[in-house]
């Protein structure tokens, strides 16, 4: 019998703890990911020290317990960058715009712009670490991080990365995966970034859970001109398995989130369960070719545009529960009965796509699919228990 359970609390619930320092196990497709399982806890007392430990090659469980602030340590650079009318001149927006750290500008003109190094290089994360937050204190400000080149089996929990050249587009990303596999994202709070919160390369990103985590787009600066930001998260390695569950988007123009890519044979499955989609100004998905999307049980609160048109275009198969039938006909390809997803507030038409190339894909990976509550639930339940200190 599937076990019905709920999705934002199965980090504590799930049991045993297999990962010291970590609370709970990863779930989903990200389900067997340890980390640095039994290594001992380790807290660094340098920037020089947390740098050479989260890259070494040594299984480590990292505590975070202060601010660590990258900002500055890699000199400055000043040159010019590209202003565009619509994104960075932003006349008649609500917030500043963002200007562009490129070597052309063909469609704008340029103007003078300092930027912080550290920001643009982010930190390598080798195989088998933890990298946990202590309380609500676990700050990466300045510095994101990247996990690439075949090194896999991390956790990243309870962590705010922030503040990465937030009034420039290519300022710097928060999390990259690029050619790695089992990667749990937990409990973690992404703010005032230049670009993109979680980003995948043209490798794989693998196996990837990221659950209970905020996304945080409040801004003074916004290519959409609007005081929310449009780079969220960009999810097109070549062959890649995620689930999301119980994160809180919110004040968020765009790509919250886009997946998928025509460029590459890319493979994306997605299974989105319970997540809150709160003050989105632009849109929330945004899907290319070569993708299964199962969504269920998510709210939608004030959402002006839930899926991009090109998205039902492109090629892109979708599962969206909106009607008893849609939701009784995963019982026999998944043995579950799906949970509605629901919208509220101003927002706009989800469409009514029930593709059942989706659930055919995914009766095979039931082993990974993980349980629901009810939609009508998630916005407290998920506020309550996504981001920083709420373990």
């Amino acid at each position: 019998m599937y076990s019905v359970i709920l999705p934002m609390l199965a980090a504590l619930l799930l049991s045993p703890v297999n990962a010291a320092g970590v609370k709970g196990s990863a779930f989903g497709f990200a389900q067997g990911t340890t980390g640095g399982g039994n290594a001992k806890l380790q807290t660094p007392s340098s920037l020089e020290e947390l740098k050479n430990w989260i890259s070494d090659d040594v299984p480590r469980v990292i505590l975070i317990d202060r601010e660590w602030d990258f900002t500055g340590t890699e000199g400055k650079t000043t040159g010019k960058c590209c202003s565009q009318k619509t994104t960075t001149e932003c006349p008649g927006g609500s917030s500043k715009g963002q200007a562009w750290i490129q070597d052309k500008c063909d469609d704008g003109s340029w103007v003078s712009c300092t930027y912080d190094n550290a920001a643009k290089n982010p930190l390598s994360v080798g195989s088998n670490k933890s990298i946990v937050g202590v309380g609500n204190k676990g700050v990466l400000k300045g510095k994101g991080l990247r996990v690439m080149g075949g090194h896999n089996n991390v956790i990243i929990q309870n962590i705010h990365i922030t503040d990465l050249n937030p009034q420039y587009v290519w300022g710097g990303d928060a999390l990259t995966l690029d050619g790695t596999d089992n990667v749990w994202i937990d409990h973690n709070k992404f703010s005032l970034i230049g670009r993109q919160m979680i980003v995948s390369g043209w490798n794989k990103g693998g196996h990837v859970t990221i659950s209970n985590n905020e996304f945080d787009g409040i801004t003074e600066w916004s290519a959409g001109c609007n005081g929310k930001h449009y780079w969220s998260l960009l999810l097109l390695g070549l062959e890649d398995w995620y689930t999301f569950s119980g994160n809180w988007l919110h004040d968020l123009s765009g790509r919250a989130p886009h997946m998928g890519t025509d460029y590459t044979k890319s493979k994306i499955y997605f299974h989105g369960v319970n997540n809150y989609f709160q003050n989105i100004d632009g849109h929330a998905f945004d899907v290319d070719t070569n993708t299964w999307l199962l969504l269920e049980g998510n709210y939608l609160d004030n959402v002006k545009t839930p899926m991009t048109d090109p998205s039902l275009k492109k090629g892109a198969q979708l599962y969206a529960t909106h009607t008893v039938n849609s939701a009784g006909a995963c019982l026999s390809p998944l043995e579950y009965i799906c949970e509605w997803n629901r919208e509220g507030g101003s927002t706009g038409t989800w469409p009514d796509r029930t593709d059942q190339s989706v659930l055919n894909a995914f009766s095979s990976l039931k082993a990974h699919l993980i349980g629901h509550t009810g939609v009508a639930d998630v916005p407290n339940n998920v506020k309550a228990h996504a981001g920083v200190g709420k373990l």
